[in-house]
Order: structure tokens, then sequence, then C-alpha cells
């Protein structure tokens, strides 16, 4: 067996494969979003029974194969164990995961999009933000870690200050109200303007510690699902399932 590679990050999935064994589906520090095979792992007296587990994250020894890298031991620091018991919880974490693995690659510099879902889990589990505020907060902030997300600090038009505005769907870019046409669908109030700026530029160990009314986070998710159906050719089953599960914010006027 090849010298072990030493990584650090969170498990995005986990396939059972054959009759004992395990595939992982990692975002890492080191390597990127990488799969490796744990052996055994299903077997209850499996040293990687325990911790080859959806969510996780911590260091992993992971071993390079002919064709795919085996896990071989894993040191668990945060198993974010409140997730797995509450339905409504669970189900944003996995899709959380799901765009997760969407967005990013194999060996690319990943650093940013996995404290953003470090910081996004723990967000989660503290329970003291609204699941869909962290939702949005997550989905735009992924947006923009992957170039997919305008700046909200001036319009795209004019580029004059954003106060207020509209969102147009055909330029996917914020207007102000002077360039903005009278069919827009989408007004942006100052508030929402000034939060997804705020989402695009904050520090992201600062990004989960803010509220806002119905009406604003009903503009932010609104933004945020214009953008993901443009820039995600598929439908991502743990997403919809998300969008059954969660109330809604108040409709979007």
């Amino acid at each position: 067996m090849s010298e072990g590679i030493e990584i650090q990050g969170i498990i995005l999935s986990v396939m059972p494969v054959g009759e004992a064994d395990r595939r992982v589906l990692l975002l890492t520090r080191e390597l990127g979003k990488v799969s490796a095979f744990a052996r055994g792992a299903r077997r209850p007296t499996s040293p990687l029974c325990g911790v080859t587990r959806p969510f996780s994250f911590g260091a992993f020894t992971l071993h390079q194969g002919r064709s795919a890298y085996t896990l071989s031991k894993a040191g668990i620091s945060e198993y974010f164990e409140d997730l797995a018991h509450d339905v409504e919880k669970s189900a944003c974490a996995m899709a959380f995961c799901e765009l997760t693995a969407y967005f990013t690659r194999e060996n690319a510099d990943e650093t940013g999009t996995l404290a953003l879902l470090y910081y996004a889990l723990r967000a989660l589990q503290s329970g003291k933000m609204k699941k869909r505020l962290v939702q949005a907060a997550f989905e735009c902030r992924l947006l923009s870690e992957n170039g997919l997300m305008p700046a909200f600090s001036h319009c795209a038009r004019c580029k004059k200050t954003l106060e207020s505005g509209v969102f147009s769907t055909a330029l996917m870019q914020p207007l102000c109200t002077d360039c903005a046409p009278k069919n827009s669908l989408y007004p942006l109030q100052k508030s929402t303007v000034y939060t997804l700026e705020f989402i695009r530029t904050e520090e992201v160990n600062r990004l989960f510690s803010f509220d806002l009314s119905d009406q604003v986070l009903s503009e932010l998710l609104a933004v945020s699902e214009i953008l993901l159906k443009s820039a995600v050719d598929r439908e991502l089953p743990a997403r919809q399932m998300l969008s059954v599960l969660l109330s809604p914010a108040e409709p979007h006027q």
C-alpha cells in the first residue's frame, strides 16, 4: 500500500458498496473534492464504521491506489450529531453537501468552500438562525465563491451606488430604480441589497450571525433561486426535498 496522505475535510456523502464497504465523498483542504473507499466500514466491528458518516469533519488518512483512494483512518473532531436528530436540519445539511459536491472539483483549491460548509453546518446545529436564512446565506455565498453572484454595491447599468432597486433576470444583475424596466418582477429593498452584498463580501466565520425580516428573507431567497436555476443544469434531489420540508418565507411581493 502507498504511503498515507493526511488530509482535513468534511464527508459530503456516503454510499454502500459491495457487502461491507462504503464509498465516501469528501471535500478536503488538500485535494479538493475526492472520493475514497472505506473497506469493511459497514461492519459494526470496523474502526471505520462510526467515523464514515455524512457531515463528519476531521482528519483522514488516504492511500492512493491505481484507480482510487482508500480510506484507512479517520479522526473526527466534529460529527454534527444534532443534525441527524432533526429532520429539517438534516435535510438542510444534505442539501448543502449536495450543492457543495456539485460546484467543487478534484485537485482544486476549495479552502473557501470548505470553510463555508463548516460554518453553515455549525449555524444549523446551533439553531440561532432561521434555517431558511442559513440556506439563503450559504447558497448565495457558494455562488459567490464560484464567481456566479454579481456585486450588489452598484447598479449594473449606470454604475451608481445601489440602495434599493430590482434584480433583472435578463441581465442576472441588480439595477437601480431609474434603470429598471417598469415590469421588473423582483424588487429589492434597501435591506436586501445590503444583505446580499454582506453575504458576498463578509469573512465566512462572521457570515452566519444576523437576522432578517420575513420580507427581506423572501427577497433574498428569490435572488438565490434565480441564480441557482441559471447555474445548475440538473435537478438536485436533496434541495428539492428541502423546499418541501421547510416553510417558505412570506410570499414575495
